[in-house]
């Protein structure tokens, strides 16, 4: 019997105790492998967003009843860190392992309010008189307020910028603690990127690959996906391998991995 350990979901990153920010993923992916896997009769282990857990799919697949599919509910990208750590130090080895979850690039590092930024700012400058730093720190609050330099939204931001105010920081990249902790495993997975060249997809992820001693990428692109094309390109170290899941006249994801991963 196979062993295999996915991963799905989003991860949540807190800003306090009650705000978070986390990002579109429904971890369904995830979830299909998952049942196709148990369906093979292969064992699972499911590292899962809680939230995931109370999804129509999951109750439908009845997941947390079957024996063979032992279910991890985390959080934020460090409980994942945890549970995947945990996981590689099982007696039993995995055959598989599929990175499918969507691990927030960002966590929040601090909070601050705008208007005590502005007076900091004002008080680190030399002034003459106390009305020139109350002229300055509004200047400075205007400013920040409404900035010229706003990252664009409107689109996937990058996954690798350092310094996103709640300033952001980057979340540690799990894909790269991967083949240390399974080092016999097949390990498979994902990038996405939005409205790019099918070349450059491939490339991102061969290098992806390469990178962190993966043997495959799945990779997709958001704006093929927003036009009802749920192809993924699957990618080894090597480049693209000719296999695009889900495309035409392409075998589909899920067939493709029970006849060759599970």
């Amino acid at each position: 019997m196979k062993r295999i350990l996915i991963t799905g979901g989003p991860t949540n990153e807190y800003i306090d105790e009650v705000m978070k920010i986390t990002n579109m993923s429904t971890g369904s992916l995830s979830l299909d492998l998952a049942k196709c896997a148990a369906d093979a009769a292969c064992e699972v282990t499911l590292i899962v967003t809680e939230s995931v857990l109370g999804t129509a799919r999951y109750e439908r697949y009845a997941l947390g009843k079957d024996p063979k599919v032992t279910t991890v509910p985390i959080e934020t990208t460090r409980d994942m860190f945890d549970a995947l750590y945990a996981a590689s130090l099982e007696p039993k080895s995995f055959d598989v392992v599929i990175h499918a979850a969507a691990v927030g690039d960002y966590t929040p590092e601090f909070s601050f309010r705008l208007e005590d930024l502005a007076k900091e700012l004002a008080q680190a400058v030399p002034v003459m008189n106390e009305a020139d730093e109350k002229q300055l720190a509004e200047t400075f609050l205007h400013i920040m307020a409404d900035p010229q330099c706003k990252v664009n939204d409107d689109s996937k931001i990058s996954s690798y910028e350092p310094h996103l105010t709640v300033k952001l920081t980057l979340t540690q990249k799990l894909i790269a603690q991967l083949r240390g902790w399974f080092p016999d495993a097949l390990l498979i997975g994902s990038k996405l990127l939005e409205n790019v060249s099918t070349d450059h997809l491939v490339e991102v992820a061969q290098k992806l690959c390469l990178k962190n001693q993966m043997d495959y990428i799945m990779a997709n692109d958001l704006a093929e996906l927003r036009s009802g094309k749920p192809y993924r390109y699957l990618v080894s170290p090597e480049g693209f391998t000719g296999v695009t899941l889900n495309g035409p006249d392409q075998p589909g994801l899920l067939d493709y991995a029970r006849d060759n991963w599970f």
